[in-house]
């Protein structure tokens, strides 16, 4: 009989997030920023691993719904007087629309092939960000400028936003463990065609994952917009946050639940110790601790953490 969660883990995982609904009570303002940007990289990375993880479909295009989430976001803010939290969610809203019209012909390539293509999306993406107020008669990203939005209140706000983004996409990939749906996904990303020779519906099962996780990464990608309160397409579209949400759940394990969050944690908080003592050479170091990482731990920090945790077991018993 299978076991079902919630496991020792799962309410381990469920305490911290107790702690962490109350930290900005009792710690100052740099603290929670840190936290924030933990939060942000977690939900970002761990939307990423839903379809990576757990369909086996590497996605290289996610900041197509960053920066898109951040662009809409901002022009209801400006353009149309929304406020915040309503033009993040509509345009999480936008995200799903554009990503099942983009995922119902692109799901349908395989391996290397989806790859490239996303990878190609992204690019195509910028590019029109960046040429979009010269040709159209919309104003809407400015492009190589960019564009200011208003202050923010508080950052607060912003804390528990991503917050909720991140227990959102870890409930979800709990889920994915035992749910029939999360079966499938895990027969599509060991072998799709088998899977789908079984009576699978690979794509419609890819698709919803697709369109769900695009919907978070819009909606992170807006508020981290508005916390900022400059976006810039450059930016907002760059390539190295697709390789930052790569590495970072490689680092914490591929196809977890939890491997994301403590890939975030690792990386931001080794980035910010190592770069305010190591300016000129932090990125260096960063890589070899990735290295070291993947040869020696393959299966991530949450491979160590569970093997850590079967030893105390065995010795217990």
């Amino acid at each position: 009989m299978l076991r079902r969660w919630p496991t020792s883990t799962d309410w381990i995982a469920l305490a911290v997030f107790a702690i962490l609904l109350l930290l900005p009570l009792g710690i100052g303002a740099y603290p929670v920023r840190i936290a924030t940007v933990i939060f942000m990289w977690a939900a970002l990375a761990g939307s990423w691993n839903l379809l990576a993880g757990y369909a086996g479909a590497v996605d290289l295009g996610p900041v197509v719904y960053h920066g898109l989430g951040a662009f809409v976001t901002a022009a209801l803010m400006l353009k149309v007087g929304l406020p915040f939290l309503v033009s993040a969610g509509l345009a999480g809203v936008v995200a799903m629309a554009v990503a099942f019209a983009v995922g119902t012909p692109t799901l349908r390539l395989r391996g290397a092939y989806f790859a490239i293509g996303t990878l190609a999306l992204a690019e195509s993406a910028k590019q029109l960000a960046l040429a979009w107020d010269r040709l159209t008669p919309i104003p809407l990203t400015g492009g190589s400028a960019g564009i200011s939005l208003p202050l923010s209140t508080g950052y607060i706000v912003f804390y528990y936003v991503m917050l909720a983004l991140m227990g959102g996409v870890t409930v979800a990939a709990l889920w994915l463990r035992h749910s029939k749906f999360g079966y499938g996904l895990r027969a599509v990303g060991e072998n799709d065609r088998l899977a789908e020779a079984s009576g699978v519906d690979i794509h419609r099962l890819k698709r919803r994952l697709y369109v769900g996780s695009a919907f978070v990464i819009a909606l992170t990608g807006g508020t981290g917009g508005y916390w900022l309160s400059y976006i810039n397409a450059m930016e907002a579209f760059s390539a190295s946050m697709t390789f930052q949400m790569v590495v970072m759940t490689l680092l914490g394990g591929l196809g977890t639940p939890f491997g994301p969050v403590l890939g975030a944690a690792f990386l931001t908080l080794v980035s910010e110790f190592l770069g305010t003592r190591f300016v000129y050479h932090y990125l260096i170091a960063i890589g070899v601790i990735i290295v070291a990482v993947s040869l020696f731990a393959p299966s991530g920090l949450a491979g160590i953490a569970d093997l850590a945790r079967r030893r105390r077991t065995q010795g217990a018993a």
